[in-house]
């Protein structure tokens, strides 16, 4: 009861903290009048700005596409990027990348990225968020670009232009190529770019060095939310499938905290499985990258596994709610050597999460 009721309270004073936000930061000066046609051409846009301050893995992976295509149709514009440590990750090596600034959510912090960003002039802001909390209103307003675009932003003075969802089901990507033909580029390559310098290859191909002739598997059995995590039955259920072959070998991958609880398996099946232990994401998605078979229930192992076009087994919920119905497609794979096994909770209460771990063994075996 007490959860219930702070969680009431902490609803009702996030949107007063937000209407306040808006009242505070939602103003520009010296808007722009925009010029019909070719954004980028006609508009002199010279430096983009991107905000990918959530710190989601995926979507940064999926927005390496965004970066390649504007560089290959204009080469000489600048593109920053604002990311948190995890996320920028991704991009640290990526070509396309001109700078990367490092969000963080102490409010000093954010003031003194904004007077950074600020003495740059970007000429367009590209936001990304559903919804902005009162910081990311502060900062898009101090950065002081020429333009700023966002999603669903009609009705904000903030913002210069608003895209919106496109309409229907879709994939994640089919957004992106709408921001791009906003942009005035058409006919965008819609796939994912990731990129490693020597250091991220060191320790996984060491780790590979004695097993040239084995079949590489990633397993992944952890997500975001505990909810979407394979518990540890399963783990063995997919283990013992994969195994079913010989000359076979499987690193199960997940961050730190995770090492004790994997190593309780690993010890089940020596020599044949591993936990590598991987300094950051940017490692993981090398390893990835030299693997036979991915399986995960984790989206943004999914996006990376899609930047190679690997053979993947994705696990997605499935319920009664739209929201996870929805998202078996618009966070899909997206590619034919990909495979969604969906986990079918139907009987989950309204408001509660849905189990991932309602999924049949045999569609993963007949993959397999």
């Amino acid at each position: 009861m007490i959860r219930k009721i702070n969680r009431i309270f902490q609803n009702y004073m996030r949107e007063k903290r937000l209407k306040i936000g808006k009242w505070l930061w939602d103003k520009k000066k010296n808007k722009e009048q925009i010029k019909e046609g070719s954004f980028i051409e006609n508009n002199s846009i010279k430096s983009i700005l991107f905000l990918r301050y959530d710190g989601k893995i995926g979507d940064m992976v999926i927005n390496t596409l965004m970066f390649r295509e504007i560089k290959k149709r204009y080469p000489d514009i600048k593109i920053g990027v604002v990311a948190r440590e995890g996320n920028a990750q991704i991009i640290k090596n990526n070509p396309n990348v001109d700078k990367i600034y490092i969000y963080k959510k102490n409010r000093k912090e954010i003031l003194e990225l904004s007077k950074e960003i600020a003495v740059e002039k970007y000429d367009l802001l590209i936001d990304f968020s559903e919804m902005l909390r009162v910081n990311q209103m502060m900062l898009i307003n101090r950065c002081c670009a020429r333009f700023n675009m966002g999603l669903n932003r009609e009705n904000w003075e903030l913002f210069d232009i608003s895209y919106n969802f496109p309409i229907g089901s879709f994939h994640i990507t089919k957004l992106y190529e709408k921001v791009l033909n906003t942009l005035g580029i058409k006919n965008a390559n819609l796939e994912y770019d990731l990129y490693f310098n020597k250091n991220d290859k060191i320790k996984v191909d060491k780790l590979l060095e004695d097993l040239k002739n084995k079949e590489i598997f990633v397993l992944n059995p952890f997500a975001a939310s505990k909810h979407r995590e394979i518990n540890r039955e399963n783990i063995k259920k997919i283990i013992e499938s994969i195994l079913e072959k010989e000359n076979r070998i499987i690193f199960i991958i997940g961050e730190k905290s995770k090492k004790n609880e994997v190593l309780e398996i690993v010890k089940l099946y020596p020599k044949k499985v591993c936990y590598p232990e991987l300094d950051n994401i940017i490692e993981t998605a090398y390893l990835i990258s030299k693997s036979d078979c991915v399986i995960t229930p984790d989206t943004s192992i999914v996006h990376i596994a899609a930047a190679f076009k690997k053979k993947l087994i994705a696990i997605y919920r499935v319920d009664n709610s739209d929201e996870n119905n929805v998202n078996k497609e618009l966070w899909a794979p997206n590619y034919k050597d990909a495979t969604q096994v969906f986990s079918l909770d139907l009987e989950v209460k309204k408001g509660e999460e849905p189990d991932i771990n309602k999924f049949d063994i045999e569609e993963i075996k007949k993959v397999l």
